[in-house]
């Protein structure tokens, strides 16, 4: 029996205290992870989370991206973290742009920016601008320099975010 379940056996301490201070402690020995979405598509989960047609990408597109700390398993968010990781959204289109969070000039080359977690969890924001085609990508890298939570990596690299597929055929 773990310490923490044997003492919530004998005090008046809600039985929340004693879950919240488990997930510390299970973070603390490395059972911790990041989950970004939507998820990518496919088996193996390697296809775009989102396929804008061409048309909807070019009609200021808005993916809203959520990325939450979790134990390894994915059944309980790490409700404990409040923290920033970096996080970098990098298009590949020779023409289109993104805006992330709204909050600065469109780019038409990768945003870096630290995005802060609270309980557990960060949404953020990536709108289309400019002219995207078929093809054009958007993908999410988290905590590339490896900094982590409690000591334990975290790093997500090219999380597939969008493609951007053709327009149906005109019928």
């Amino acid at each position: 029996m773990r310490y923490l379940d044997y003492l919530k056996r004998f005090t008046y301490t809600p039985n929340e205290f004693y879950d919240y201070l488990k997930l510390l402690e299970d973070a603390a020995s490395g059972d911790v992870d990041l989950v970004i979405l939507p998820a990518m598509t496919g088996t193996p989960a390697t296809g775009p989370a989102l396929e804008p047609t061409v048309s909807e990408a070019n009609d200021d597109y808005v993916a809203t991206v959520t990325m939450q700390i979790m134990n390894k398993a994915k059944t309980k968010v790490m409700e404990w973290f409040n923290g920033t990781l970096e996080v970098d959204i990098i298009p590949s289109s020779s023409l289109g742009t993104i805006v992330v969070n709204d909050d600065e000039t469109p780019s038409d080359t990768t945003v870096t920016k630290n995005m802060t977690f609270e309980n557990g969890v960060c949404e953020f924001t990536v709108t289309l601008g400019g002219t995207w085609a078929e093809n054009d990508t958007i993908k999410v890298t988290v905590d590339d320099s490896d900094v982590g939570i409690m000591g334990y990596t975290v790093e997500k690299n090219d999380h597939f975010l969008v493609k951007v597929k053709a327009n149906p055929p005109a019928g």
